[in-house]
């Protein structure tokens, strides 16, 4: 009996963690669109990076929000996929932990108000918004065989796969763009690399909300399979009578 118990509490801590996934990336991806109206005039959503947001009278906070919100949901939904039994040790972890770190790395170093990098942080910021655009495709594409390993996780797998190569084709769109940086006309005065930015963050915001909710769904069912369970051991119980 007690070990139908914490079978079933484990199951619910699992499905807390989905439901705290799905409402950090909520989260994010409402004060990223929130920035792109509200400082539309400040900052062209077209051209500029999300980065540029620190520079605005009241931005930072809102970016840093988003930011920390984003490596938490991935951090929960990774956390929650190893609870459930994918085999996610080594390179998946590795690869979704180092993107959750590169994203509170490049909300704690800003980035310099100029065309060049001139500061410590400016440079932080500059590796880790690589490693943004770069290694959650890698993550996703690490974890999809894991997960095809799971009848209940298989399901998700292709979607997964192809939001993670949307990503990663969107992500090597927008590095070509900034060849523009080094070499000035190179693309005419076409410049959409905010917007490229963003629509790679969101397919990375995609990728970590349909592993969550994937995870909502296999922790629900097991914790109804618990209870299920649980009735079942108690309704079969004997009963002991007292001695006359």
């Amino acid at each position: 009996m007690r070990g139908v118990q914490r079978s079933r509490l484990l199951s619910v801590a699992t499905l807390l963690l989905a439901v705290l996934a799905l409402l950090a990336a909520a989260r994010a991806s409402f004060i990223m669109i929130y920035l792109g109206f509200a400082y539309r005039d400040e900052l062209n959503p077209v051209t500029a990076p999300l980065s540029y947001y620190v520079l605005v009278d009241g931005g930072e906070q809102l970016f840093t929000s988003a930011a920390v919100a984003m490596a938490v949901g991935a951090l929960a939904v990774l956390v929650g996929m190893a609870r459930s039994g994918v085999r996610m040790a080594g390179r998946p972890t590795v690869l979704f932990a180092v993107w959750a770190l590169c994203l509170v790395l490049a909300a704690v170093f800003p980035i310099d108000d100029s065309p060049r990098i001139l500061t410590f942080a400016g440079w932080v910021h500059q590796f880790a918004g690589a490693g943004i655009l770069a290694l959650l495709s890698f993550a996703g594409l690490a974890a999809a065989p894991r997960l095809a390993e799971s009848p209940a996780w298989r399901p998700v797998v292709p979607t997964v796969r192809m939001l993670s190569i949307g990503a990663a084709v969107i992500a090597a769109a927008y590095i070509v763009g900034r060849l523009d940086d080094l070499v000035p006309g190179l693309f005419g005065s076409v410049d959409v690399g905010g917007v490229l930015q963003r629509v790679v963050l969101g397919f990375q915001v995609a990728v970590v909300s349909a592993l969550a909710v994937q995870l909502v769904r296999v922790s629900w069912s097991a914790v109804r399979s618990g209870a299920a369970t649980g009735a079942a051991t108690g309704a079969a119980a004997p009963t002991v009578l007292p001695r006359p």
